[in-house]
């Protein structure tokens, strides 16, 4: 429950903060809750996890950014870099034959090396594919529209992706640690 809350309460924040408001405020708001959700972590787990992180970061130069130039467009493309670097860190990996997927949750899902290459590959095109969507939302439908989006539309699309993943892993999960 507090690592869904950690993950989630930002963005939950911004919805309701802009339904009410306006983006600047939510912004606002959520990068000062994203801040708080961050120490929490760090101060339960002592530590922060690399996704959220670089997730966060972005968020915070990209929310200072949007609120010193009083211009949406940088909060609007924050999902559109966090989406490029992860994509961009996956791929990397892939060129090294190093799967970087299996850092992220090898410590609940055992596989072969090939395995872990081809869900990296797949994760590295499914977070390119979401840079394009993001683009595209916010370059041509309404801030309503691509604030609801991004609460409603990104994390189911990205459970119906992971989803679509599982009998992949299923079929290729060992029973051993590599």
């Amino acid at each position: 429950m507090f690592k869904l809350i950690v993950e989630f309460g930002p963005l939950i924040v911004f919805l309701m903060t802009y339904k009410y408001s306006d983006i600047f405020l939510a912004t606002a708001l959520m990068v000062l809750s994203t801040m708080i959700c961050l120490l929490i972590s760090y101060l339960i787990d002592k530590r922060v996890s690399a996704l959220l992180l670089v997730s966060s970061v972005i968020l915070l130069i990209l929310g200072a950014v949007t609120l010193m130039t009083g211009d949406s467009m940088y909060i609007k493309i924050k999902p559109t870099i966090a989406y490029l670097i992860l994509s961009g860190i996956l791929y990397f990996g892939i060129r090294k034959n190093k799967p970087l997927m299996k850092n992220v949750v090898g410590e609940v899902i055992s596989m072969n090396h090939e395995s872990w290459m081809t869900l990296s590959k797949r994760f590295a095109l499914y977070l390119l594919g979401m840079a394009v969507l993001n683009e595209f939302i916010w370059r041509n439908f309404s801030e309503s529209t691509w604030v609801t989006f991004k609460v409603f539309g990104m994390f189911p699309i990205t459970l119906l992706f992971v989803g679509l993943q599982l009998p992949f892993i299923m079929k290729n999960m060992d029973n051993k640690p590599e």
